[in-house]
C-alpha cells in the first residue's frame, strides 16, 4: 500500500484570498505528492497562474536539473495534471516543451485516488475482520502474519528468528473503520 504523505503547509493566507482557494491549492499539491512525488510540489508551485513556461525556465527557477524536471512533468502530464506543446528552437535546433497546469485534471484525480484509498481500506477493513484476532507479529515488526502462515513457520519470525507475538487488531479495525467514514464523509 503506498504510503499516505501529509499535505504541506498552507503558507499564510492573504488578506482577500478566500481559504478555499487557499485549501484548493494546498490539495493540488497533496495530488501532486501523493501521486507523482514530493519533488514535483515545487514544480505545481511554480506554474501555478502561469501558462506555456518553458521546462529549462522551470527547472532554473526551482533550481532542479532538467532531466529530473522533465521526468516530473511527464509523469504529471500521465495523470493529466499538466499540458505542453512543443516548439522547435531556431537556433540549437531542439525541441523545447512548454507546460501549463491543467486545473480540471487535480480535481478528478484527487477524487479518483481518494476512491482508490476508499477502496484499499475497505478491502483490508475485510481481511482484518475476516481474521479478528488472528494475526502473529514479530517484535522487531519485521512481519505480521495470520494465524495459518504463523503456524507454517512455527511462530518464528523468517527475518530475524524472533518468535511472533499475537496481536491484538481491534484498534486496528477501529482505525481503518473511522479512515473509511472520513473519506465517505468528503463525498
Amino acid at each position: 500500500m503506498r504510503q499516505v504523505l501529509k499535505a504541506p503547509k498552507i503558507a499564510k493566507i492573504q488578506k482577500g484570498k478566500p481559504l478555499a482557494a487557499a485549501l484548493r491549492k494546498s490539495s493540488h499539491f497533496q495530488t501532486v505528492a501523493e501521486v507523482v512525488g514530493e519533488d514535483a510540489v515545487p514544480i505545481v508551485q511554480y506554474l501555478k497562474g502561469k501558462k506555456n513556461i518553458s521546462e529549462f525556465k522551470i527547472a532554473e527557477s526551482i533550481k532542479a536539473e532538467v532531466n529530473s524536471v522533465r521526468k516530473m512533468l511527464y509523469a504529471m502530464q500521465n495523470n493529466n495534471l499538466v499540458s505542453y506543446y512543443r516548439k522547435k528552437d531556431r537556433q540549437k535546433g531542439w525541441y523545447i516543451s512548454y507546460w501549463t497546469l491543467n486545473d480540471p485534471g487535480f480535481n478528478s484525480l484527487a477524487i479518483a485516488t481518494m476512491q482508490q484509498r476508499l477502496q484499499q481500506f475497505k478491502e483490508r477493513l475485510r481481511k482484518e475482520e475476516a481474521h479478528h484476532g488472528l494475526f502473529y507479529i514479530c517484535p522487531s515488526l519485521c512481519v505480521r502474519l495470520e494465524f495459518e502462515k504463523a503456524a507454517e513457520i512455527s511462530f518464528k519470525c523468517p527475518e530475524c528468528g524472533s518468535m511472533l507475538q499475537h496481536q491484538d487488531n481491534t484498534k486496528t479495525i477501529e482505525q481503518l473503520r473511522q479512515k473509511i467514514g472520513e473519506i465517505e464523509a468528503k463525498k
